[in-house]
């Protein structure tokens, strides 16, 4: 698994490829790409708690291909004791999937 220091610099990158129209990882997601996820699972660097806003796409903003993230998304990237499903999603990514790092994402002029 990526070390938490490692992830969050990865996403620092991508985020950084984005902000300057460098993008560059979803350009050429081959299908062998997505054969290999569906046969051998995800090994994700990180979970994102982001927001559900549609003008807060979390693969696209931090230029990352699928596998590379666990995301969960609501409205207002909020977490209570109420929503289970957010953190045993949480928990099962950091247990079996081993992710070693957890971002709570928020953005500016979020209406949640």
């Amino acid at each position: 698994s990526t070390p938490p220091d490692r992830a969050l610099a990865k996403l620092r990158e991508g985020n950084e490829r984005f902000t300057t129209g460098r993008a560059e990882k979803t350009k050429n997601f081959k299908a062998e790409h997505r054969e290999a996820l569906a046969t051998h699972g995800q090994l994700p660097m990180a979970a994102i708690l982001g927001c559900a806003d549609s003008r807060a796409p979390i693969e696209i903003v931090f230029d990352v291909k699928p596998g590379d993230l666990f995301v969960l998304r609501n409205a207002g990237n909020t977490l209570s004791h109420a929503e289970g499903s957010v953190v045993g999603s949480l928990e099962y990514c950091v247990g079996p999937l081993k992710a070693k790092l957890i971002v709570v994402l928020g953005h500016t002029k979020c209406g949640a």
